[in-house]
């Protein structure tokens, strides 16, 4: 316990130690004073008084000195208490922190082993996601492989397929509907303009039958140009059905309309295939070069539009050689108003034939037929203006021009390795003969 009194105590001690001596000294004085003199002992008492004070302020200083004592005793044990308490708590840290050192440790330990693990994993995940990438890669290449296979097949089957749209039956109502259609046209036509070969329009007849004289023959146009039409206009009606037969003929076998100016080449490539390859190739590659090449040459508008104009102009030029009383110009107008709609009919229907024949049917070839000008009648293969064939009429004539149109079927045939094709007419051509002009009126 002294090693934790302070130097200041220890030396207040030393110092009472010296001064409880003076306190023998003084009963030692007392005695030696009742022998002294009055004023010694005046003397003495001053000094004795003086060291009362001296006593009473050192026993004063000896109870302070002793309070700070016990004061400093208590502080000091409270300090050994607190310290007792504090070395208490820094082994509580010690021990917790050698606890949190093990813990550190091991979640340093796990962390490290979480660490690898995590490095595995995304090592894992990496190669799964690279996996994944070739998969998806994969799964890409083989969806557009399949779409390009899948076209593929689709035009492989295109070419294929022998499956018709249409019947070889279907087709002839559409060439009888086409050629009841021009009849009726034709005679309305010409049934509604007056005809006089005046000289009022002298030049413009002479031209109007120099334009016709390639379409019509040189029978024909000797006939429209040479005939009175003005009382029976049936040679008129007849050139009419004739230039709207070779039109529409040439509408409904056309590819391109002339307009990639591809008729020829391409007419040559398909009977250069038609005889290599089989017909549902054949067939197929007809329809699809076909339909392409209309969509390339004409929008559907364009096209209806630009065939009425050529019709309509084709058929005034044929009035006018005829000595129509109206000039071209007036001619056409009441012509578009009158008879547009009727034109138009007769141009819708060559196209439709063109589609039916050209990419509807595919298992064999269908040909518009018609007589040339100048051919000898054959009644095997044609019948006349009226629908009688040479068993009702002398098997003779000549032909003046096709009024209607006929239909053949060609289907390509193998015969011990011999490729032939089978014709087979499915409607004969109807035509004129020049005989009908026979007995009609001429000018001088």
């Amino acid at each position: 316990m002294a090693r934790f009194v302070p130097q200041r105590l220890q030396n207040i001690i030393r110092w009472l130690a010296n001064i409880i001596p003076w306190r023998l000294t003084l009963k030692e004085e007392e005695e030696r004073r009742r022998s002294l003199t009055s004023e010694e002992l005046k003397k003495v008492r001053g000094e004795l008084n003086v060291l009362e004070e001296i006593r009473s302020r050192l026993e004063k200083r000896n109870q302070t000195l002793e309070q700070e004592r016990l004061r400093l005793e208590d502080s000091s044990k409270r300090e050994v208490e607190e310290r007792i308490k504090t070395e208490a708590g820094l082994q509580r840290e010690r021990e917790e922190k050698s606890a949190a050192q093990a813990v550190l440790q091991r979640s340093k330990t796990e962390t490290a082993s979480l660490q690898r693990q995590l490095e595995v994993q995304e090592r894992e995940s990496k190669g799964t996601k690279n996996e994944l990438q070739h998969l998806k890669l994969q799964h890409t290449e083989l969806t557009s492989l399949l779409e390009t296979r899948t076209r593929e097949l689709k035009g492989a089957q295109a070419f294929l397929t022998k499956a018709d749209s249409l019947s070889g039956a279907d087709v002839i109502k559409l060439v009888e509907g086409l050629n009841s259609e021009i009849l009726q046209t034709a005679a309305f036509i010409s049934d509604s303009f007056d005809f006089d070969r005046s000289q009022a329009n002298a030049e413009e007849m002479k031209e109007a039958s120099s334009r016709i004289s390639e379409l019509m023959g040189a029978t024909m146009t000797r006939y429209i140009t040479t005939m009175k039409h003005g009382d029976d206009p049936l040679i008129v009606q007849i050139a009419l059905q004739a230039a709207m037969v070779e039109f529409t003929r040439w509408m409904a076998m056309t590819w391109d309309y002339d307009s990639l100016q591809a008729e020829q080449p391409l007419a040559e490539i398909y009977n250069d295939i038609r005889e290599g390859e089989n017909q549902a190739v054949a067939g197929r590659w007809r329809a699809l070069t076909r339909a392409h090449a209309q969509k390339i040459a004409f929008s559907e508008s364009d096209l209806h539009g630009t065939m009425v104009a050529h019709v309509s102009d084709t058929l005034v030029v044929v009035m006018v050689s005829a000595g129509c009383t109206k000039n071209y110009e007036e001619s056409y107008r009441t012509f578009t108003m009158k008879f547009g709609e009727r034109v138009s009919n007769v141009v819708k229907m060559a196209t439709r034939l063109n589609k039916a024949m050209g990419q509807e049917v595919t298992s064999a070839d269908l040909w518009l037929t018609h007589a040339g000008a100048g051919e000898n009648f054959d009644a095997t293969s044609m019948e006349d203006l009226d629908g009688l064939e040479g068993g009702d009429k002398p098997q003779a004539g000549v032909v003046l021009c096709t009024t209607g149109l006929g239909l053949q079927r060609s289907e390509k045939v193998t015969k011990d390795d011999v490729v032939d094709f089978k014709n087979t007419p499915l409607l004969k051509p109807r035509v004129a003969l020049e005989s009908v002009a026979e007995g009609m009126d001429r000018d001088a």
